[in-house]
Formats: structure tokens, sequence, C-alpha cells
């Protein structure tokens, strides 16, 4: 559902995403993690690209997708991570995409300095991942700790905090506001190492993976990103 609202060729684009290692993410991603009757209407569609593949994915979308570019901003006017180096909005017949163009190796890593756990979620050519499952599907959420470690926070953060508290989504900077657990050894708290194949993290493959028992040895179409 979420591919047919936004490109045609659901095969071609898919194609694309695993040649560019570009990720779907943002709102339209945790549409997908919420009960149909509380989904969020599906306005836009992010997608994260590295730089060394900006010109392959703009070219993809307006010669296959027949998308026109709307505007181009160097400046991260709505984004607070200090991964994103560009943004380029697109549209057709009122569809529209924000193509987010990252100067780091991965194209995850934006989505690891997100304002908060609620919108750290994505879609990649092959799987679809929630980094926090299970508070994203109790409409909870906790607030990125670099915002105030690193003196981060802004106007534009507060705003987009504020329209996920609005749409029902209980917000904290205190983990254990969301619920109890054993510091060090859950992957809920702050101070545990995470990894994007962990225990922890919700993966649905569309294709076979490799593992050895019940873990995973190969993530066959992203690299391995830990925080």
């Amino acid at each position: 559902m979420l591919l047919q609202t936004f490109v045609e060729d659901i095969g071609g684009f898919r194609k694309l995403l695993d040649a560019t290692g570009t990720v779907i993410s943002g709102s339209s991603t945790l549409h997908l993690f919420q009960a149909k009757v509380n989904a969020l209407k599906l306005g836009d569609m992010d997608l994260y690209v590295t730089h060394e593949f900006e010109e392959e994915v703009i070219n993809y979308l307006k010669t296959t997708e027949k998308y026109k570019v709307e505007h181009k901003s160097e400046q991260k006017e709505e984004y607070d991570s200090a991964a994103i180096q560009k943004i380029f909005k697109l549209e057709r017949e009122g569809k529209k995409m924000d193509v987010i163009i990252t100067d780091w190796a991965s194209s995850i890593i934006p989505i690891l300095q997100f304002h908060s756990t609620v919108v750290m979620n994505y879609i990649t050519a092959h799987s679809v991942v929630s980094l926090y499952p299970n508070w994203t599907k109790e409409n909870k959420g906790l607030v990125n700790p670099h915002m105030y470690l690193e003196n981060t926070t802004n106007l534009r953060t507060m705003i987009a905090l504020m329209k996920y508290a609005n749409r029902g989504y209980n917000l904290s900077a205190e983990p254990f506001d969301l619920g109890i657990h054993n510091c060090d050894m859950n992957g809920y708290c702050p101070r545990s190492f995470r990894n994007t194949i962990d225990g922890d993290t919700l993966r649905w493959d569309f294709k076979k993976i490799k593992t050895m028992g019940k873990t995973v040895v190969a993530c066959q179409d992203m690299a391995v990103i830990t925080w």
C-alpha cells in the first residue's frame, strides 16, 4: 500500500533501493506499525540516500516516476541531523516525496539522529525494520538523548515532538517513564550497545536470510550499524 501510493513501477523502485542502499523512513514508515484505524495519513514519503547515489536516485524519480523537483535546499531547514547534507522536494500530481542526502557511508545514519525513537523505523529493498518496536506499537517514544546532551534541541525539534504528542504518542526524556528495564542489559536502556540486527530490533525480511540457529549471520541488503 505504501509503495503503491507513491510509485508506479514497484519492482523497478525496489531494484533502485537495492542497488543504491536507499531506505524509506519518516512518518510514512511509521504508518506500517500502526493499527489501521489509528494510522497516520500518508502525506509524503521520505527517501534517505547516500551522496554518491544522489544523481541516480533523482534521475530515476524524474524519468521513470515522472516526479518534478520543486525545491532543493542545502540547508537542513526541517531536520536537525548533522548527517544530512541536502534535501530535494519532489512532487507528482499531488504526491510528495523528500529525498534526503547524507554524506555518511550509510543512509541509516540520519535515522539514528531523529528526535525520538517513534520514527526510528525504515524500509529497505528487502525488509521493514523498527529499532524500538515495543515502544512504537504502544505509542511510546524516548526523546533522543543527544538532543539535550549535545544541546541540539531547538524550535524545530520541539515542533516535531509536539506533532507526535498531539497524535497520541507518550514522549519522555526519561526511559523509566516508558517502562521498567534492566540498565545495560536491555535494548531499551539508552546505555545499551545496540545494532540493526540485534534481538531488540524488529526486522521483517521479504526474502530468506542466512542464519546460524537464531542468529543472523549476514545482513544481505544493508551494512550493520551500531549505536
